[in-house]
């Protein structure tokens, strides 16, 4: 009975320490987090057409979702928000809150939620207002992040926040809720495919 005992207590301590004391900090990533070989853009705004001229943005292949996010931030903040349409330097920036996924029977849906920092909110007074300003600011947020041309988008939905809030109703665009590839989709493809209204 002491050897069953101690044989049991010695193959309880090798399965701990196998398992459960790992050296490394952290688990790697699941697949469904890693972006892989595809193709993103970046758009130029285009008030008659929404975007236009897609420029590849590439990134390695092992790049995590939430990195890309991060890096589409940056440069959506730097080459359409650092000025307003008079001059006036902004501090606009995109932080990637977090990303939840949604397990389906084909794959995990991913959700991102984006704040957009805007302590002077310049966005509001100057990239929001006017029909068309509006919607080719929603437009130029919502390709970028969610690369909807894609036949699985970089995120499956994006809940945009505003200093950490949800964006106040405005005229011309509504961005509440959870916002879907599907939405942004076509004038995304044209802009790539180079294809006018």
């Amino acid at each position: 009975m002491l050897r069953h005992i101690v044989t049991s207590f010695v193959v309880l301590i090798i399965l701990l320490n196998i398992g459960c004391f790992n050296n490394s900090d952290k688990a790697p990533p699941a697949s469904s987090q890693i972006i892989g070989e595809v193709e993103l853009y970046t758009f130029t705004p285009d008030h008659q057409n929404l975007l236009s001229e897609a420029n590849p943005f590439i990134l390695p292949p092992n790049t995590l979702v939430k990195d890309a996010l991060d890096s589409l931030g940056r440069h959506l903040a730097k080459d359409y928000f650092s000025k307003t349409y008079t001059g006036k330097v902004t501090d606009i920036h995109f932080e990637v809150v977090r990303i939840d996924e949604v397990a389906t029977p084909s794959r995990p849906l991913r959700i991102a939620v984006v704040n957009m920092v805007d302590t002077n909110r310049d966005a509001r007074k100057y990239f929001f207002q006017g029909s068309a300003g509006g919607q080719t600011t929603f437009y130029m947020i919502a390709a970028t992040f969610m690369q909807p041309h894609l036949s699985q988008p970089l995120v499956d939905g994006l809940v945009l926040l505003y200093n950490g809030k949800i964006l106040p109703e405005l005229d011309h665009i509504n961005v509440k809720g959870i916002l879907t590839p599907r939405l942004v989709q076509h004038v995304a493809k044209r802009a790539i495919h180079g294809e006018k209204r």
